[in-house]
């Protein structure tokens, strides 16, 4: 059987038929290679870090009480919050062991210690000593306060600790800043069995960091 030579047109919609089903092919890839993007940005998951998600779209979390929510800590200008509980007992006739409470992204550490002011043997009276530990490398303005009254504002030097002792239950708040960060912090204080032999100190609240 002779077989004849296909004209012209013949050649150029097989032509243009081969291109076509190469172009799908090539489109079928590319979407495949991109799945995970948007805009031709790779997402990174919840966890990742702020230097791996530069340039990145990030996804919610997948599971737990934030379950379909973007972290915090991608979210610019906006307060993080972190909160914090410590419940010490007093040790009688004796100083208090410090107790990390939070930390303060870039300025240092909180802690808490519980002091007894009674000299009686038996019969304690539960202070508590809210301590900020500047390990910045730079002096940071601090202002604290306790209740609505008792205010101080000062600079912390770096490696120095600035107290705010609270004797009895009050409430608290200690505002520190550098270069225009700021983390703010917002708690109460609370003494429980006074002039016993099982007193104790409870601190509690929350630290809200502002980056610029």
């Amino acid at each position: 059987m002779k077989i004849s030579r296909p004209s012209p047109s013949m050649v150029v919609a097989g032509i243009a038929l081969f291109v076509s089903l190469g172009g799908t092919s090539m489109a079928a890839v590319n979407y495949a290679s991109r799945a995970g993007s948007v805009d031709g940005k790779s997402a990174v998951y919840s966890g990742a870090s702020l230097s791996s998600a530069a340039g990145k779209l990030v996804a919610t979390e997948r599971s737990g009480d934030h379950k379909g929510r973007l972290p915090g800590k991608f979210v610019a200008g906006v307060p993080k919050s972190k909160p914090f509980t410590a419940v010490t007992d007093v040790a009688d006739n004796a100083s208090g062991v410090a107790r990390p409470l939070a930390t303060l992204g870039g300025f240092g550490t909180l802690e808490a210690v519980c002091n007894d002011q009674a000299g009686a043997a038996g019969r304690e009276d539960p202070i508590s000593s809210i301590v900020f530990n500047n390990t910045s490398g730079v002096p940071v303005n601090v202002a604290r306060r306790v209740g609505v009254s008792d205010g101080a504002v000062s600079v912390a030097a770096n490696a120095t600790r600035t107290n705010v002792a609270i004797g009895g239950s009050n409430t608290f708040t200690i505002h520190v800043e550098g270069n225009g960060h700021n983390a703010i912090v917002m708690g109460a204080a609370r003494q429980e069995g006074t002039n016993t032999a099982a007193a104790r100190c409870i601190v509690y609240g929350v630290v809200l960091d502002v980056l610029p």
